[in-house]
């Protein structure tokens, strides 16, 4: 009965620390959200956000003991729940003041058996949570929830292989005087078995993390090369190693100092000195944005051979999006294409406008990707590559989504590599003030 207890909880600790990896990366992002400017009302079942309306629908069917997720205020109120995400009406719930009567204290704090509360209706489960917190108060949970029953069925599975185990032993005894030994032994790589699988669970939490901080340096570095050259290019300019219109330089450098500012902006947020407020979208003339981005990214081009064949957009286009935003879409994927086009190629960017809204196609010539990998590549830490870090496109997708616009992908016919199309809400607007 003893090993039969360890099986159990060597199980239930290992699923449990799944969970918690999960939960962990999903409070994450939506704390992010929320320093974003988002509130947690924004995030009931008929407005969840669509990067966590499809990790729900990929994560939990692909776990035999995942049950839910769900979202929950302070006041308990169940904002969001998995099992409404094909609901037309869902029901709002509210979990009982005691649901938390049955503590699972031996698998650490937050970690509860229930039954018949409003996140397992009338299955019984283990349901595991974590705060949602915002500049350090407590602003709702995050619950994840482990049928029971399946939970069992995994402990059974493991508890019929050790009873094969044993049986083998058994016959080893009648044959083998030294059977004795062999126990040992067995219980002894148990056992280790047990404490390698505890800390891989803590070594697979900390890499997330790890994966979590490098992803958003990843956006630091992005514009790093280009000004790398820009400032390359005006030393040999003013030491007249060569020569270079004098507007065009200056418009080097100051595309440069921009870039260093909307940097520095960024780490600001980072901090948690700054607050990107997604409540108020700023506007943006998409025409001098983009002959702006392109300027700066002259440099980065000709070094790489890459061949830039740009259709400009209509002057008086506007676009309500902050300029700072959308170089940094821009920049996002420029980036990827660049590492699409290790011996050169052709990027070509084309900017029209239809009905209210502004349309930016942005294709290369690089090998492309699977098909199968479309609706992946924006999930955070989803990469293609061997070293990539998996957030630029996801940085994109958030960016794009916060001003009420869209991001899809598909094959380029033209050019053979990725196409990704942009819509954004747009308007027509005659004075042209710098953004």
């Amino acid at each position: 009965m003893q090993d039969m207890e360890s099986i159990r909880r060597f199980v239930y600790n290992s699923e449990i620390s799944k969970a918690r990896s999960h939960i962990d990366r999903t409070v994450a992002r939506i704390e992010l959200d929320l320093i974003d400017g988002q509130s947690l009302e924004e995030y009931r079942s008929k407005t969840l956000p669509r990067w966590l309306v499809n990790h729900w629908k990929r994560t939990i069917p692909e776990s035999p003991v995942r049950l839910y997720g769900a979202i929950t205020d302070v006041a308990t109120n169940i904002l969001a729940h998995s099992d409404d995400l094909d609901s037309d009406a869902p029901v709002t719930r509210q979990l009982e003041i005691d649901w938390d009567r049955n503590p699972l204290a031996f698998y650490g704090e937050n970690v509860f058996d229930v039954i018949g509360t409003g996140l397992s209706e009338k299955t019984r489960a283990i349901d595991i949570y974590s705060p949602i917190t915002l500049n350090g108060e407590i602003v709702g949970q995050y619950h994840s929830g482990l049928e029971f029953s399946s939970l069992e069925t995994l402990v059974w599975n493991v508890q019929l292989d050790s009873i094969r185990g044993w049986g083998m032993v058994i016959v080893t005894i009648a044959v083998i005087v030294m059977s004795s030994s062999m126990v040992l032994y067995r219980l002894g790589l148990h056992t280790k078995r047990l404490e390698n699988a505890l800390e891989q669970a803590e070594t697979r939490r900390l890499a997330h993390l790890s994966r979590l901080i490098v992803g958003l340096a990843h956006e630091l570095r992005n514009p790093l090369s280009a000004i790398r050259l820009n400032l390359f290019s005006s030393a040999k300019v003013f030491c007249g190693q060569t020569e270079m219109p004098t507007a065009e330089a200056v418009t080097m450098v100051k595309e440069s100092v921009r870039e260093v500012e909307r940097m520095d902006d960024l780490i600001g947020q980072l901090l948690g000195y700054a607050r990107a407020d997604v409540r108020k979208h700023g506007e943006c003339n998409v025409e001098y944005e983009m002959d702006s981005l392109l300027q700066f990214l002259k440099e980065m081009y000709n070094k790489h051979s890459i061949k830039v064949i740009y259709s400009g957009a209509d002057k008086d286009l506007w676009i309500r999006m902050e300029s700072k935003h959308l170089r940094q879409v821009m920049l996002n994927l420029s980036s990827n294409a660049l590492d699409a086009l290790p011996q050169g190629g052709i990027i070509a960017i084309q900017v029209g406008s239809s009905s209210n809204q502004a349309v930016i196609r942005f294709e290369d010539s690089g090998p492309g990707i699977a098909l199968d990998q479309y609706d992946k590549i924006f999930e955070p830490f989803y990469s293609t590559r061997d070293h990539g870090v998996g957030m630029g496109l996801a940085v994109v997708d958030s960016l794009i989504d916060a001003s009420h616009g869209s991001i899809s992908c598909k094959r380029s016919a033209e050019y053979g590599g990725m196409q990704f199309i942009i819509t954004l809400p747009a308007f027509k607007k005659r004075a042209l003030n710098t953004c």
